[in-house]
C-alpha cells in the first residue's frame, strides 16, 4: 500500500491531469472560429481557465512538499524530476491556450481586412484558416502526449516512498510579511585581530611608498575578511583620522581600467566613464592631493606586480600617512604587496557558538533560549568549522523556531553527512533547506551567473517573475513581492550588498558553490566552450564567457553541436549571455552568431538576454516565443525589432538600453497589453518618437523616456492619460509639440501617484506653439508626492504657481535648466522638503528676489502656503550660466538654514552674495564681477577659478579662517605671499600663468601645499608651527628654480626641471 502523502501526490495529479484534459477542449474550441462557424459549441471561460490554473498550483505545492522529503533518494529523485517535467508541460499547454485566446482577441479588428485582402485568393484564405485551425489539433497532441506521459509515471507509483515520521513542516512565513532589519553583525573572538589591524593603520609609517602603506588581511573563504575590514572602515575613531575613504570590491580579475574607474568614482562619489585610464588616474589626483586616504581593496586574487603597480600611479599624490587594507585568500599576494601582513584564523567553537546564537537571536532576549536548547546550539555551531560565514548562516535556521524539535531536527540534518566538498557546504546546506520554498528556486537561478558577478535587484526581480517563481496576489505589486524575495536572501546572507555600491550585489564564493550544488540538475552555465557539462535536461542555460573564451562560444553557435539539434533544448526556459560586469563595461561587446532558425526550437523560453553582445538584427522567428515574458537587448547594435515582436503577448519586460542605433519602436507594440517594463535609450543618445498607442500599455510602470511627437503616428501627450501604473522616473520629451493645454491636461500627470521623478523637456523654444507653454506646464502638475523634478527648455516666461507652493511637500530635488524666456523665479523657498537645487541658463534673469513672501499666504489648488524660513532644508544650491543675473537680495536670519554647499559658475554680472550662515563650502568659477565676499560664519572650504583680480578678493577677511583654499587659472596672479590664516590646511594652486613667487603663507602641522601647471619659480619662508610638518607637493611646474630650505617634508612629482 502506498504511503498516504504518496497516494494523495498521485491522486492530484490524476484529478489535475483529467480536469486539465476536459477543460484544454473546451478552451481551445473557440479557436477554430476567428474566421467563421465554430467547429464545436463553447467559448472561452474565464472561470475554467482559472480553476485550470488553481489545479496547476495544487499539483505544483505538492510536487515541492514531496521532493523536501525524498531529496537524498536518487531514484525517487528521478521520479519526481520526470513528475516536474510533466508540471512544466502541461504549464506551457495551458500557457500557449492563453496566448491563442489573447492572439484571437487581438486579431478581432483585422479579421474583416484581412478577409477583403484574400478576396479571389482562394489559396491565401485557406492557408489562413488551416494557420488557425491546426492549434487545437496541435494543442490536443500535446494532451495527448501529457496524459500518456501520466499513465507512465503511475504504474511507477509503487517507487515512491514517502518517510513517515518526518514531523511537523515548517510554517511557511508569508511572502510579504514584514521581516526584521537587517542587524548589524557583532564581531566575536576577533578583538586581538581588530586591535592589531587598527594599530597598523594608526601607525605612522609609510612602508609601500613615501605616501601610504598596505595592510593584508589573509585567510581562507568564510573566515571572516570582509566583515574584519567593514568593522573597521565603519570605526568613527578610525575614519576621522583619514580625509577620504574608499571601498573597491576586486575579486578574481584584476583589470586595471575597471578598478581604476572605481577608484575614480569612490574619491569623487559620483559616475566616471571616461573612455582612458590616463583620464581618470587624473580625476583619482586630483582628488586625492594633499589628502589621507583609506582604500579598501576586497578580495584580492591577482600576483602580478605590473598590474598592482599600475594601480598605484594617481595614489602617490595622497598625503602621508595614507593606509591601503587588502583582504585576500593568497599569502602570495600579501608578500608581493607589504612586509607585514595579518593572518585571520579560524573561530574557536565558542565563538561561533556566539555568531550563531547572534543569528538566532535577531536582537530577541537571549533569556529565550534555554540550557537545553544552548547544549544543542553549540553541538550545531561546532560543526561549523571555526567558520562565521557558516555559524551565521546555520544560525538563521535556528532564529525560525526558538523550540527543542526545530533544534533537533537541524542538528539531526542528513545535510551534515552530505558527500560535497568544502568546509562550510554542509553548514549552508542545512541553511539552504531551511529557506521558504519559494525562495529556493530565487537562489537556484542565481548559479546561472558566474563569480563575482555583480547583481542587480530590478534585473532579477524580473527574472524571476518571468519564471513564475513569484506567488503573486492581488493586493500588491508582483514587482514588490520579488523585492520582498530578494531582501529575504540579502537578510539570511545569501546575497550581500556591496560596501561601495549600495545598488549592485555580490554571493560569497562559498554560497555560489552551493547554488551551482542545489541547482546541478535544472541550470548550466557555459564559461570555457564546452557543452560536456549542460545537463541533458536543463531548463535555464546561461553563457558566462571571460575574455579568453569569447572566441570559442562563437564557434559553438555556428557549429549547431549535436546538444542544439537534438537534446531537450526545446523545454529551455532560459538563455542569457552573461558578463560579469554589465553596466561598467560597455568595451567588450561579446561577437556571437544564432543558428539560422534557432528560436523556432525554444518555444518554451521564458527569459531572452542577449545584453552586451554584435547583434545588429533579431531574427523574425523571435515572434514564434509565445510565452516570453523577458527580452533585453541592453547595449546591442541592433537597429530595428521585426514587427512579429508585437505578437509577443505575454512579454513583461523588454530592455533597450543603450541601443543608440535602433531607428524605430514596431508599430504593433501597442499590442502587448502585458507588458510592465520598457526600458528605451537615454535622451540624449535616442531622438526618436513613441509610436501612437502607446496609451494601450495600461500595465506599463517603468519607461524612462517618452517622446511627443506632432504627426498622426507618433505618440500624443494625450496617450499618457491611462499610463497610471507608471513607477519611479519618466521624462516626457518634445512637450513644445503640444498645442494646448487642454490637450495637455488629457495626460493626468497629476494622477500618477508613483512616479517619484519627472523630467519635463522643451526640445525646442522655436516651436509653434511655444506662446502657450506656461498653461502647458501649469496643465502638467505632478502629484504631491513627487521627489524629483526637471524642467529643462521650458519657453515659457511664467512658472506655475504649483511648482513654488508647499503643494509640492515631497520635492527634495529640483533643477531648472535652459528656461531662457523666463524673467523671474517661482516661490521656491516654499518647498518645505526641497534639499537640492540647480538654476542653469535662465538667461533673462536679472534679479533673485528673496524667493519666498514671508507674511503672505498663496493658494495653489487644495494647497495653502504660509512659511516664514526660506528653504528650511535646502543643502546645496547651484547657480550656473545665469548671463544677465547682477543682483541677489539680503536674506533674513533664518533663511536657509541648512544650505552646506553653494557653487557659482559662469554668472559675469553678479556683483555680491547674501550673507550664509550655515554655508561651509563654496565654488566660484568665471564670476568677474564677484569681487566682494560676505565674512560666511561657517565657511571652511572654497575653491576659486576664474578671476582676474584674484590678489584683491584674496585680502577680504573670509580668507581668514578657511580650512582649505583652492585657486585656479588666474591670468593676472603674480605672486601668492603673506596670507595670514592660522587655521589653513591646505593651499592648491593650479594655473598655467604667470604665477612666479609662493611666500610667506603660514600652515598648521601636516597640512598641504599643491601646485600644479604653473610658472612658479620661487617658494621661500613658509612657516610651520611647533616643529611641525608641511607636505609639499608640484606637478608640470616647469620652472621652478628654488624651494626653501626650511621645509621639512616635500615631495615633488613630474617637474621636469
Amino acid at each position: 500500500m502506498a504511503p498516504p502523502g504518496e497516494a494523495r501526490l498521485v491522486e492530484d495529479l490524476r484529478g489535475f491531469l483529467d480536469d486539465f484534459a476536459f477543460r484544454a477542449r473546451r478552451l481551445a474550441a473557440p479557436l477554430l472560429r476567428p474566421f467563421g462557424p465554430s467547429a464545436e459549441p463553447g467559448a472561452v471561460d474565464d472561470a475554467d481557465l482559472d480553476k485550470l490554473r488553481a489545479k496547476l498550483r495544487r499539483i505544483r505545492a505538492t510536487l515541492r512538499a514531496a521532493e523536501d522529503r525524498v531529496v537524498a533518494d536518487d531514484f525517487v529523485a528521478l521520479w519526481l524530476r520526470e513528475l516536474r517535467d510533466l508540471e512544466y508541460a502541461a504549464e506551457d499547454v495551458l500557457e500557449e491556450l492563453e496566448f491563442e485566446a489573447l492572439r484571437a482577441a487581438r486579431l478581432e479588428g483585422f479579421k474583416a481586412q484581412l478577409l477583403r485582402s484574400c478576396a479571389g485568393g482562394g489559396k491565401r484564405k485557406r492557408e489562413i484558416s488551416l494557420m488557425y485551425s491546426s492549434t487545437p489539433d496541435r494543442l490536443s497532441g500535446k494532451i495527448a502526449k501529457i496524459m500518456e506521459r501520466y499513465n507512465e509515471i503511475a504504474r511507477d507509483r509503487d517507487a515512491l516512498r514517502l518517510r513517515s515520521g518526518d514531523g511537523e513542516r515548517r510554517q511557511e512565513v508569508s511572502p510579504m510579511t514584514a521581516t526584521s532589519c537587517l542587524m548589524k553583525c557583532r564581531l566575536h573572538g576577533r578583538e586581538r585581530d581588530i586591535r592589531r589591524v587598527t594599530e597598523m593603520l594608526l601607525s605612522d609609517e609609510a612602508c609601500c611608498s613615501d605616501v601610504y602603506s598596505v595592510v593584508p588581511i589573509v585567510g581562507p573563504a568564510g573566515v571572516g575578511k570582509t566583515s574584519l575590514a567593514q568593522h573597521i572602515y565603519n570605526d568613527e575613531a578610525i575614519s576621522s583620522k583619514f580625509d577620504i575613504k574608499m571601498w573597491v570590491w576586486v575579486c578574481q580579475e584584476f583589470d586595471v581600467f575597471k578598478l581604476s574607474r572605481k577608484l575614480a568614482e569612490e574619491a569623487t562619489e559620483s559616475p566616471c566613464d571616461f573612455a582612458d585610464i590616463n583620464q581618470m588616474h587624473r580625476v583619482i589626483a586630483d582628488q586625492l592631493k594633499g589628502k589621507r586616504f583609506l582604500l579598501v581593496l576586497d578580495d584580492v586574487w591577482d600576483e602580478s606586480r605590473d598590474r598592482w603597480a599600475s594601480l598605484q600611479v594617481p595614489l602617490e599624490c595622497a598625503a602621508s600617512g595614507s593606509k591601503i587594507v587588502v583582504t585576500t585568500r593568497s599569502t602570495k599576494v600579501a608578500k608581493m604587496v607589504a612586509l607585514k601582513m595579518h593572518q585571520l584564523g579560524y573561530l574557536s567553537d565558542t565563538n561561533c557558538w556566539s555568531v550563531c546564537q547572534d543569528a538566532a537571536l535577531r536582537g530577541r532576549d537571549p533569556s529565550i533560549i534555554s540550557q537545553s536548547l544552548i547544549s544543542i546550539g553549540k553541538s550545531v555551531a561546532a560543526r561549523c568549522k571555526g567558520l562565521p560565514l557558516a555559524a551565521n548562516a546555520v544560525g538563521h535556521v535556528l532564529s525560525s523556531a526558538i523550540d527543542r524539535n526545530h533544534w533537533e531536527a537541524v542538528e539531526q540534518s542528513d545535510f551534515w553527512n552530505s558527500e560535497v566538498v568544502g568546509q562550510a557546504l554542509p553548514a549552508l546546506l542545512v541553511s539552504y533547506n531551511s529557506l521558504q520554498k519559494h525562495l529556493k528556486p530565487c537562489f537556484s537561478y542565481c548559479s546561472l551567473f558566474p563569480k563575482d558577478y555583480l547583481f542587480r535587484k530590478d534585473k532579477m526581480v524580473r527574472l524571476w517573475l518571468a519564471q513564475g517563481f513569484v506567488e503573486v496576489d492581488r493586493k500588491h505589486h508582483d514587482e514588490d513581492i520579488a523585492c520582498k524575495y530578494f531582501d529575504d536572501l540579502v537578510e539570511k546572507f545569501f546575497l550581500q550588498r556591496l560596501p561601495c555600491n549600495e545598488e549592485r550585489y555580490v554571493m560569497h564564493d562559498l554560497y555560489h558553490e552551493l547554488a551551482e550544488y542545489v541547482s546541478a540538475k535544472e541550470y548550466s552555465r557555459i564559461e570555457k566552450s564546452t557543452f560536456n557539462n549542460v545537463e541533458e535536461n536543463a531548463r535555464h542555460l546561461s553563457f558566462a564567457p571571460d575574455e579568453d573564451h569569447s572566441n570559442e562560444i562563437i564557434q559553438f553557435y555556428a557549429l549547431q553541436n549535436e546538444y542544439m539539434k537534438e537534446s531537450h533544448i526545446p523545454g529551455l526556459r532560459t538563455l542569457l549571455v552573461v558578463q560579469k560586469d554589465e553596466l561598467k563595461d560597455k568595451r567588450n561587446t561579446l561577437h556571437i552568431n544564432f543558428p539560422r532558425g534557432m528560436f523556432m526550437i525554444l518555444g518554451s523560453l521564458r527569459a531572452l538576454d542577449l545584453s552586451n553582445t554584435n547583434m545588429e538584427h533579431l531574427p523574425h522567428s523571435v515572434g514564434e516565443l509565445i510565452h516570453l515574458r523577458y527580452l533585453s537587448l541592453e547595449n546591442t547594435k541592433i537597429k530595428c525589432l521585426p514587427e512579429s515582436i508585437s505578437a509577443l503577448f505575454k512579454l513583461h519586460s523588454m530592455n533597450l538600453k543603450c541601443c543608440n542605433n535602433l531607428s524605430e519602436l514596431p508599430k504593433g507594440i501597442k499590442f502587448l497589453t502585458n507588458l510592465r517594463h520598457l526600458e528605451l535609450p537615454s535622451m540624449d543618445d535616442w531622438n526618436m518618437y513613441m509610436p501612437c498607442g502607446i496609451g494601450e500599455l495600461t500595465n506599463l510602470q517603468t519607461i524612462h523616456v517618452i517622446k511627443v511627437g506632432s504627426d498622426s503616428g507618433s505618440c500624443g501627450i494625450a496617450d499618457l492619460a491611462n499610463l497610471n501604473k507608471l513607477r519611479g522616473e519618466l521624462c516626457i520629451s518634445g512637450i513644445e509639440n503640444v498645442p494646448s493645454a487642454e490637450i495637455t491636461s488629457e495626460a493626468s500627470i497629476k494622477n500618477k501617484g508613483e512616479l517619484r521623478k519627472l523630467i519635463l523637456h522643451w526640445s525646442s523654444i522655436d516651436s509653434m506653439f511655444s506662446y502657450d507653454a506656461s498653461s502647458v506646464l501649469d496643465s502638467l502638475q505632478p502629484h504631491p508626492d513627487l521627489e524629483e523634478l526637471t524642467v529643462r527648455g521650458f519657453s515659457g516666461v511664467k512658472f506655475p504657481l504649483w511648482l513654488g507652493n508647499q503643494y509640492m511637500f515631497s520635492l527634495s530635488i529640483l533643477e531648472l535648466k535652459d528656461c531662457r524666456n523666463c524673467k523671474e523665479l517661482p516661490s521656491l523657498g516654499r518647498l518645505p522638503c526641497l534639499k537640492h537645487l540647480s538654476i542653469n541658463s535662465l538667461t533673462s534673469i536679472k534679479h533673485v528676489s528673496r524667493m519666498v513672501f514671508v507674511h503672505d499666504e498663496i493658494n495653489c489648488g487644495d494647497y495653502r502656503s504660509s512659511i516664514n524660513t526660506a528653504f528650511p532644508k535646502l543643502e546645496t544650491l547651484k547657480f550656473s550660466n545665469m548671463d544677465s543675473w547682477e543682483l541677489w537680495d539680503e536674506l533674513e536670519v533664518p533663511d536657509f538654514p541648512c544650505l552646506r554647499h553653494l557653487t557659482i559658475m559662469r554668472c559675469s554680472k553678479l556683483s555680491g552674495l547674501p550673507n550664509l550662515q550655515a554655508l561651509q563650502n563654496l565654488r566660484i568659477k568665471n564670476c568677474d564681477k564677484l569681487l566682494e565676499l560676505p565674512n560666511f560664519p561657517s565657511l571652511q572650504c572654497i575653491k576659486i577659478q576664474g578671476f582676474w583680480s584674484v590678489n584683491q578678493i584674496l585680502q577680504l577677511p573670509i580668507f581668514s579662517h578657511v580650512e582649505t583654499l583652492e585657486l585656479c587659472c588666474h591670468k593676472k596672479l603674480v605672486s601668492v605671499k603673506k596670507i595670514q590664516n592660522p587655521v589653513l590646511h591646505s593651499l592648491s594652486l593650479k594655473q598655467k600663468g604667470p604665477l612666479h613667487k609662493v611666500s610667506g603663507c603660514q600652515v598648521l602641522p601636516f597640512h598641504n601645499l599643491f601646485v600644479q601647471d604653473s610658472q612658479v619659480r620661487m617658494i621661500t619662508k613658509l612657516h610651520t608651527k611647533d616643529n611641525c610638518y608641511l607636505m609639499l607637493q608640484l606637478l608640470k611646474c616647469t620652472c621652478l628654480l628654488y624651494i626653501s630650505d626650511n621645509l621639512d617634508i616635500f615631495k615633488v612629482c613630474e617637474t621636469n626641471t
